[in-house]
Order: structure tokens, then C-alpha cells, then sequence
């Protein structure tokens, strides 16, 4: 089968592997679509959470399983699936609480055994969450995005009337809109660079679209969420909040950054972690999806195959972002 594997930095390579073989406690999903996520960005710019090389990558995907091992119950060929991609230890004392997402050993396929990027993927039953055969697959592909937005929404505790800033608009800041305007928000400014996704931003709901941070103490907001993860976001979303506001940092950093925390303890603001989700927003993001309460396909920019896996990740590391999320399609 055809697969795209991470080879090192830059280094991206869709090759023939051997289909994997479903044992008795596992399930073979034929993939329809993955998505790129930020995470995979990190792997394929500076290595980050991969544990060997080659790997397959990729972990947000819709699919249909096609055999069950013996051991199997609950699934059969011809389910619609979507995944659980967190790999955790399973005894530690979060994992132990269903908080697998605080797990310290927590990976994910595609960085610490294999992905979805690839026409077949094994994955325990347990990881596995059914959705209704009437829910198209591109759809479903994004369960898991919109689960971390969900968490994110959860972990800033938005209730109206409270101004919301969204610093990044790749496609976890643009479902970040969309649940939040879902929440009730209706005042949602979002900064970044690039126009087009600032475009983008405006058409999902984003009341007020920047490409540089407001100087004016008029244009503070009470709730900033950072979903970009570098220095000067950092820097300039702590400047952007009013006193007693809240700091939600949604993104993952690649450098050490240079950070003076005086405006946190002038203003008194509160720092609020997101890590993934938990379980129950997976389930959530899928009832949201299959009742078309939140619609996530304007997020969706290209649809690729599978052997166009290198072009993608050129396409989404580029200097000019004129894509969101690229879904690849293997089969």
C-alpha cells in the first residue's frame, strides 16, 4: 500500500509499505481521508515527537474498517470510524481518571507508532468511536481538530458577553471561531498574517479581522486564545488582553522563546493551559457534526491524494499561507 513517511526535517516521501497484517485484538480501517495538522508541521519542520525514522504519519482521519480480529467486538466491516489517536501509558494517575490527554508519556499515532497516512491503518477497538452512516467522511475527518476546539472553548470558559481575540487562523483558530460563535460569542476579533486566511476568519464569523495587533487600549479583549506558539504572538496576545482577562495558550512552540511575564502579574491576567481533549469532546465534536450544528468544511481548503503528501506539507509551510487544512485522500 501507499504511505507517507517521515524520512527527517523537510524530508517527506510517499512509498510503497507492506498492508498491515489485523490481529486478533485489532481492527484494519481502510483510511478516506487524513488531515495535516499543526503537530505534523512541527515533525516535518524540526522533528519534534517522532520516536523513529521512517514513520508513517498522520493522525486525524475518517475511514471505514474493513476486517476485526477475532477478539473484536462492537465493529464490523462496513462501520464508519474516526479515531482516538492518544497514545498514553494507561496506568498513570490521569490516565487512570480518563484524563489521558495529562498523561507524561503522551503520544499520538503518527509519531510514535504508525499513522493514517497511508491506504490502510491497525488500531485497537477501544480507540475507535463509530459515527452514523449518513455523516460524510470529509466531515468526519475533522472530528478531531474540532474536539481540540472544543477543549479550547471549554478551557477559556466563554460565556457572553465576553470579548474574544483568536491570534492564528490555521484551521484549530478557524474551528476556534466556529465553536465559539456556536458558544454565543458574537464580539470575535482574529489576528494574522495572511489575508486570505483572515478572509477566511471573516466568512466563519469573525466579527473583526486584523493582520497586526490593535495599539489601542480601546481594542483589548477579555479572552485572548494563542494558537500560533511563537514569541511575538505570545508577547503581543498578553498586551492585548485588559486586566483580570484570560490567556488561553492552545500552541505548541518549536524555539525557546525570550518572554517578559510583567504585564501577567500587573494585569493579574490568568494563564490557561490546552492540551488535545478529552474523550467526551471527541464524542461531542461528533454529535455536532452528524446534527450540523457546527460546519466545519469551509475550513477545508485542498483535498489531495495521498501521493501529493510532500506538495501538501510544502503548501502549509510556505511563507505565504494561502491554505487551511489539507485533507489527503489515499484511496
Amino acid at each position: 500500500m501507499l504511505a507517507a513517511r517521515y524520512y527527517g526535517i523537510g524530508d517527506v516521501r510517499v512509498e510503497e509499505v507492506p498492508r498491515p497484517v489485523c490481529g486478533r485484538g485489532e481492527v484494519l480501517i481502510k483510511v478516506a481521508y487524513a488531515g495535516i495538522c499543526g503537530s505534523d508541521l512541527h515533525i516535518y519542520r524540526k522533528g519534534m515527537f517522532v520516536t523513529k525514522v521512517p514513520e508513517t504519519m498522520g493522525h486525524e482521519f475518517s475511514g471505514v474498517v474493513e476486517e476485526v480480529g477475532t477478539d473484536v467486538s462492537g465493529l464490523v466491516p462496513g462501520d464508519s470510524v474516526v479515531g482516538d489517536p492518544r497514545v498514553t501509558c494507561g496506568n498513570c494517575e490521569w490516565c487512570r481518571q480518563g484524563l489521558g490527554h495529562l498523561c507524561p508519556e503522551l503520544g499520538f499515532i503518527g509519531e510514535v507508532s504508525p499513522g493514517c497516512f497511508g491506504e490502510y491503518l491497525l488500531m485497537r477497538p477501544e480507540c475507535l468511536l463509530k459515527i452514523p452512516k449518513f455523516m460524510a467522511l470529509q466531515k468526519a475527518a475533522l472530528v478531531e481538530p474540532l474536539a481540540v476546539a472544543l477543549h479550547i472553548v471549554t478551557r477559556a470558559k466563554l460565556t457572553p458577553p465576553v470579548r474574544l481575540g483568536v491570534v492564528g487562523a490555521g484551521p484549530i483558530g478557524l474551528i476556534t471561531v466556529l465553536v465559539a460563535r456556536a458558544a454565543g460569542i458574537s464580539q470575535v476579533a482574529v489576528v494574522d498574517l495572511s489575508p486570505d486566511r483572515c478572509e477566511l476568519a471573516k466568512r466563519l464569523g469573525a466579527d473583526l479581522v486584523m493582520e497586526s495587533f490593535p495599539d489601542d487600549f480601546s481594542s483589548q479583549v477579555d479572552v485572548v486564545i494563542e494558537a500560533v506558539g511563537v514569541e511575538k504572538t505570545l508577547q503581543g496576545s498578553v498586551k492585548w488582553l485588559r486586566p483580570g482577562g484570560r490567556l488561553v495558550m492552545a500552541g505548541l512552540y518549536e524555539d525557546k522563546i525570550c518572554f517578559d511575564p510583567n504585564d501577567i502579574v500587573v494585569k493579574e491576567l490568568e494563564v490557561v493551559g490546552v492540551n488535545a481533549y478529552e474523550t467526551a469532546d471527541l464524542h461531542k465534536a461528533i454529535n455536532h457534526l452528524a446534527s450540523d450544528s457546527i460546519d466545519v468544511t469551509p475550513v477545508v481548503s485542498h483535498i489531495l491524494p495521498l501521493a501529493s503528501a510532500a506538495q501538501a506539507f510544502s503548501m502549509l509551510t510556505a511563507s505565504t499561507k494561502n491554505s487551511a487544512k489539507i485533507l489527503l485522500e489515499p484511496n
